[in-house]
Order: C-alpha cells, then structure tokens, then sequence
C-alpha cells in the first residue's frame, strides 16, 4: 500500500488553519458577546450589504442551504439583532435588517475578531500575507473550474471586478 504523508499535505495545513481560526474566533465571540461565529457572519453580510437583503441572498453568500439559515436568524431575531419584513412587492421574500442593538454590538465583536487575526498574522510581512492570500485564491479557482463546482454572483462579480484591477491574479496555466 502507498503511503501518504497526510500532514504535510497543503490541504491539512490549509485545513487545520481553517478549522482552528474558526475555533478561536467562535469562543472568543460565545465568551465575550455571547454569539456563536455563524450568527456572528450572519450579521456582518447583513451589515455589508444595502441594508435591503433577502434571506436567500444571505444563505447564498454563505453557501448555506435556506432551511438552515433559518434557526440562525430565529435566533437573531429573537436577541434583538435582526428584524425580518416581508418585501412589499412579494410576500413570499424576507428580507432582513439589523437593529440599532447590533449597529453598536457588531463594533465590539469587529474588534475582536480583528485581535485574533492580528495573532495569526503575527511575524508575517504583508507580502507573504498578500502571497498566501493571492495562492489560496488561485487554489479555489482551480478546484472551482475542475469540478464546476457554481460559485454566486457575487463571488463571480468580485472575481470580475478583481481582474480589470489585477489581470494577472487569476491567470491559470
């Protein structure tokens, strides 16, 4: 039998990065605000967008299944952070607001999370964060276009945007 050396494999560092950044960040935000890290990236797509987002926006930017957005944003709602209204124009869309509770709220949490990326990021240049980053992207471009794997819009508009601006970034051999 072939063996393989797992743990020096690109996808088991990139994996146990991953799953470790996200393991800080969701106990720093359960200890400290008392939110779990998917509600926590629940509100900042909410904050990024227009104010103006359809649930089925939010899932897809999070590559979630609607069904389970939903007990996601039950629970927002249920603290406070969120209000859905029905779209005026089709009641058969939400779409979802924040409240002035998270307004001040998603300040603390921002600053938190930008702690912990400063840790992780200790010791780097901004070169070899920029290189990391820019590899990491060509690695998910590639695996997208092997397995067509759908990407959304908005990830399709940014990569669009991001080669008028850098046409070499994504450049695939």
């Amino acid at each position: 039998m072939i063996k393989y050396d797992y743990q020096n494999s690109i996808g088991f560092v990139i994996n146990r990065i991953g799953k470790s950044l996200i393991n800080v960040i969701d106990q720093e935000l359960r200890r400290k605000f008392s939110i779990t890290f998917g509600q926590w990236k629940v509100l900042i797509i909410i904050a990024n967008s227009d104010q103006n987002i359809t649930q089925k926006d939010i899932a897809d930017k999070l590559a979630l299944e609607g069904p389970t957005l939903i007990p996601i944003l039950d629970k927002l709602e249920k603290d406070g952070f969120v209000i859905r209204k029905n779209d005026p124009k089709d009641r058969r869309i939400n779409r979802i607001y924040l409240t002035e509770r998270a307004d001040g709220f998603l300040n603390g949490t921002i600053e938190c999370v930008t702690q912990i990326k400063k840790v992780c990021l200790n010791d780097l240049s901004e070169n070899d964060i920029l290189i990391t980053k820019n590899t990491l992207e060509k690695m998910w471009h590639n695996l997208q276009d092997t397995f067509s794997i759908s990407r959304s819009v908005e990830t399709r508009a940014k990569e669009n945007s991001s080669q008028e601006s850098n046409p070499n970034l994504y450049v695939r051999n």
